[in-house]
C-alpha cells in the first residue's frame, strides 16, 4: 500500500502529490492519502471521483485518511489544479533551475547568488510546488553542494525536488545525489505545463 502524507499542505500541493502517486502506482494498488485540511480533502475526493475511483474516508480529529485503489486503464487528463480555488491556482508556481550559477557573469558571484536565492526561497509565504533541476542545475542537489541543505528544507516543507535523469546520467552523478527524486522529461514537461507560472532564477 502506498501512503501519501499531505499534512500541513494546502491546495494545490496535495492534489499534485495525489496525481503523482496515482501515476506511479500499479493498477489495482491500494493508496492511502492523509490530510489535515478540509478543503484539500474535498478537492481530492472530487478528483478521485472523476477518475472513477472508489474512496473511503476515516477521520480522527482534524486528520483525514482517504483509502482508494488505483483504477485500471489510463488516468483522466483532468488537470488537478482545476479542483482548487482560483486563489490557490494563482499562487501555484514552479522554480526551474538550469545551471548551478545565477546569471552569466562572474562564476563565483553566480554560485553565491544561487546559494542566496535558494536559501531565501524557503522563507516565501507561498512556496513553489516543485523545484526542477536540469542541465548543470542538477549539480545543486549533490551531497557536496552548498545548497543541498536548503533544497532538503524545501523538500521537508512539501516542495518536490525533481532532477532530470538524462542530465544526471550525462554528468555521471548517479551516486552523488543528496536530495530530490530522479524524473524524466515527460513528467517534467507535464509539471511545467500545469504550473500557474514558472520562475527561472
Amino acid at each position: 500500500m502506498k501512503t501519501i502524507d499531505t499534512k500541513g499542505l494546502t491546495c494545490p500541493r496535495p492534489l499534485i502529490m495525489l496525481k503523482e502517486g496515482l501515476q506511479e502506482a500499479a493498477e489495482g494498488e491500494e493508496l492511502r492519502v492523509i490530510t489535515d485540511n478540509e478543503t484539500s480533502l474535498k478537492n481530492m475526493l472530487n478528483y478521485l471521483r472523476d477518475q472513477g475511483a472508489e474512496t473511503e474516508v476515516n477521520s480522527v480529529g482534524k486528520v483525514h485518511t482517504i483509502s482508494t485503489t488505483r483504477t485500471h486503464g489510463t488516468l483522466s487528463g483532468e488537470d488537478p489544479f482545476l479542483y482548487c480555488e482560483t486563489s490557490a491556482v494563482r499562487n501555484n508556481y514552479v522554480v526551474c533551475v538550469k545551471s548551478d550559477k545565477m546569471g552569466g557573469g562572474d562564476p563565483d558571484l553566480g554560485k553565491l547568488l544561487m546559494e542566496i536565492f535558494l536559501d531565501n526561497l524557503k522563507l516565501q509565504e507561498h512556496l513553489p510546488t516543485h523545484v526542477i533541476l536540469y542541465n548543470a542545475g542538477v549539480k545543486l542537489a549533490m551531497k557536496d553542494s552548498q545548497v543541498c541543505s536548503s533544497l532538503s528544507e524545501l523538500e521537508e516543507l512539501g516542495c518536490r525536488i525533481m532532477l532530470c535523469g538524462t542530465c544526471i546520467d550525462h554528468y555521471g552523478l548517479q551516486y552523488e545525489i543528496g536530495v530530490g527524486m530522479i524524473s524524466n522529461m515527460v513528467t517534467i514537461t507535464e509539471t511545467l505545463a500545469a504550473a500557474g507560472h514558472v520562475v527561472y532564477p
